[in-house]
C-alpha cells in the first residue's frame, strides 16, 4: 500500500503548516493541524487491524507486535523528550518544548500535554487497547457476545465524554481510531474484488479527494455538531467529535489503500514515499524548526508563502537525516534484537 506512506507524509506536512507562525489568510482559515492527527489516528487503526487481526493471539504474536510499535515510537520520541528536557535544563531558551521534570515524567509514561507530545500518549495507549480487540473475536459463544456488548458500551460512553476528557487520553480519541479499525475490517471482507474493479477503485479515490477539502473545512462547519460549542473548552476537541469528519478520514484511507495510478501518481511516487518514511521525525522535529527559525528573525521580513515553505524544506531535510541517523536504525536493532520468529501457521481471527 505505497501511497498509504504518502498520505502519512502528507498529515505531518499539514501538521507543520498549521504551526507556522507567519500564514496566508488561506492557510490561516483552514484545518490543517486537525485534519493531520485525524489521518494519523485513522492509519494507526487500519494499518494495526489490517496487519495483526488477522493473526492469531497468542504470545509470539503478541510479543511481535509490542516489539513493532515500541521500535516504531519509542526511540525518536524519549531521544526528543529528553534532549528538550536537557535543554530546559541547562539553558533559559524559551521554545515550545519546553519542561520540567514533572512534565518530563508525563512524557516519559505517555500521559504529558507538552504541545505536540500530547499526540503521542493516546497513539501508545490504543496500542494496549488494540491487544483487547485482538483477544475478543477468539472468545467463543456467550463470552463473546457479552464482550463485544460490553466493548460496545465502552465506545459510545467514550465517545460522549470525548471533548471533556483530556486530549492526552486516548478513550477521548478511541472514535477516531475505530474509524480506521472499521475500514480495515470492511477491506477485508471485500477481500479483493474492489481492487479488481479499476473504476470503483478510481471513483473511491476521487472521493477520497474531495473528502480532504471537505476535512480542512474552518471550525464553524461541524458537519455533525453533536455537542454544543459553548460546552467545551477547547475548539479543538470539539473539531474532534465530528463524525462525518471522521467517516471522510476513513474514506481516504481506504480509497489510497488501493493502488492505482492516480495513487501512484499522487502519493505513491517517490518524494511523497521519503516523507512517509520520515514522518514522525517531521511530526516531532517542526517545532524545534520553528523556534530556530523565529530566533533568527526568519519570518518577520519573508513572503509567507516564502517561509513557509522555506520552514517545510528545512524541516523536511533534518527529518530525513534524523530518520537515517537515528529513527530507522534503532527500530532496525530494536527488531532485529528482540523480535520473535513468526509462527509457521497463519489463521484468521476476523469473522
Amino acid at each position: 500500500m505505497p501511497a498509504l506512506d504518502g498520505l502519512r507524509g502528507l498529515a505531518a506536512i499539514s501538521v507543520v503548516i498549521s504551526h507556522l507562525p507567519t500564514k496566508t489568510p488561506f492557510w490561516e482559515k483552514m484545518n490543517f493541524g486537525e485534519c493531520g492527527v485525524f489521518l494519523f489516528f485513522v492509519l494507526s487503526g487500519f494499518l494495526m487491524t489490517h496487519l495483526h487481526l488477522q493473526q492469531p493471539i497468542n504470545a509470539v504474536n503478541v510479543r511481535r507486535f509490542c516489539v513493532a510499535r515500541v521500535a516504531r515510537i519509542v526511540p525518536l520520541y524519549y531521544a526528543i523528550v529528553l534532549v528538550a528536557f536537557a535543554v530546559s535544563m541547562l539553558t533559559q531558551v524559551d521554545f515550545h518544548y519546553r519542561m520540567d521534570l514533572a512534565d518530563l515524567v508525563r512524557l516519559l509514561a505517555f500521559a504529558g500535554s507538552v504541545d505536540v507530545f500530547w499526540s503521542v500518549g493516546p497513539e501508545f495507549q490504543f496500542y494496549g487497547f488494540f491487544l483487547l480487540l485482538w483477544w475478543i473475536p477468539s472468545l467463543r459463544g456467550r463470552s463473546r457476545t457479552i464482550a463485544l456488548a460490553l466493548l460496545g458500551v465502552f465506545v459510545v460512553a467514550s465517545y460522549l465524554a470525548s471533548p471533556y476528557l483530556p486530549g492526552i487520553l486516548f478513550v477521548s480519541k478511541l472514535h477516531i481510531f475505530l474509524g480506521g479499525v472499521g475500514i480495515a475490517l470492511l477491506r477485508h471482507w471485500w477481500g479483493a474484488r474492489v481492487q479488481t474493479r479499476a473504476h470503483v477503485v478510481a471513483l473511491l479515490q476521487l472521493m477520497a479527494c474531495a473528502s480532504l477539502w471537505v476535512m480542512l473545512l474552518p471550525y464553524p462547519h461541524m458537519l455533525l455538531p453533536v455537542f454544543p460549542q459553548a460546552d467545551v473548552a477547547q475548539l479543538s476537541a470539539w473539531y474532534y467529535t465530528d463524525l462525518p469528519r471522521v467517516l471522510l478520514a476513513a474514506l481516504v484511507v481506504l480509497a489510497f489503500s488501493y493502488r492505482s495510478a492516480l495513487s501512484d501518481l499522487l502519493l505513491g511516487n517517490g518524494l511523497a514515499s521519503e516523507l512517509g518514511r520520515s514522518s514522525f521525525s517531521i511530526y516531532l522535529l517542526h517545532r524545534p524548526v520553528i523556534d530556530a527559525m523565529t530566533s533568527l528573525g526568519v519570518f518577520a521580513p519573508l513572503d509567507p508563502w516564502a517561509s513557509g515553505i522555506g520552514c517545510i524544506v528545512a524541516t523536511v531535510l533534518l527529518a530525513w537525516l534524523v530518520n537515517r541517523a537515528l529513527e530507522t536504525p534503532a527500530r532496525v536493532w530494536i527488531t532485529r534484537r528482540f523480535m520473535p520468529a513468526r509462527p509457521r501457521t497463519v489463521g484468521t481471527h476476523l469473522g
